[in-house]
């Protein structure tokens, strides 16, 4: 089987996607040094160390701290060792997953989360997010539409919906995702 992604060897630095088994759509752009790698005929798994984070502060403390994540390649999802209450900022967090025992803060993540350079990962990143954000957006979309919800965020139909996503998102879609066609792929 032909990979689809590129494959990187341990002890390399790279970009990826992290996310945990608490919170699966809150995927973290970070940089990260490759410790060890499981290898698979489909999707090779690193172990890495995080070096980088890209996110502000305020993001890694409500989706970072407190989250599950895998820390061995045959384990199960644990929680992370970390409190956010004893960091200030980014820099002090980072600055502790650099400490003398900075293995007990390696996760697992999958080979098709992790790019060579920090543009490639952009790109990753835009392409999941807008995944994950129209994933939910179209759960929304069905909620507020619901009959018999009657509350201050109810829709009539999915039509008022549609009409009133676009008022206020229209000037967003360009070049050939028109906002016309983004909200018939949410059916």
């Amino acid at each position: 089987m032909k990979k689809k992604h590129r494959i990187f060897n341990k002890g390399e630095t790279v970009y990826g996607l992290l996310s945990s088994g608490s919170i699966p759509d809150a995927v973290m752009p970070i940089k990260c040094k490759i410790i060890d790698v499981q290898w698979d005929s489909v999707n090779p798994k690193y172990k890495i160390h995080i070096l980088k984070f890209y996110d502000n502060y305020g993001f890694l403390r409500e989706n970072f701290f407190d989250c599950s994540y895998i820390r061995e390649f045959k384990g199960q999802s644990r929680p992370m060792q970390l409190n956010a209450e004893d960091y200030k900022n980014k820099i002090q967090l980072e600055e502790r997953l650099r400490e003398k025992d900075r293995e007990r803060f390696y996760v697992i993540i999958d080979s098709i989360m992790c790019t060579k350079t920090r543009h490639e990962l952009q790109d990753l990143f835009e392409k999941v997010q807008f995944y994950l954000i129209s994933k939910n957006l179209k759960r929304i979309r069905q909620f507020v539409s619901r009959p018999f919800f009657k509350g201050p965020l109810s829709v009539d139909s999915v039509k008022e919906f549609d009409a009133r996503f676009r008022k206020g998102w229209a000037d967003k879609f360009k070049g050939d995702l028109t906002i016309d066609k983004y909200l018939r792929s949410l059916k």
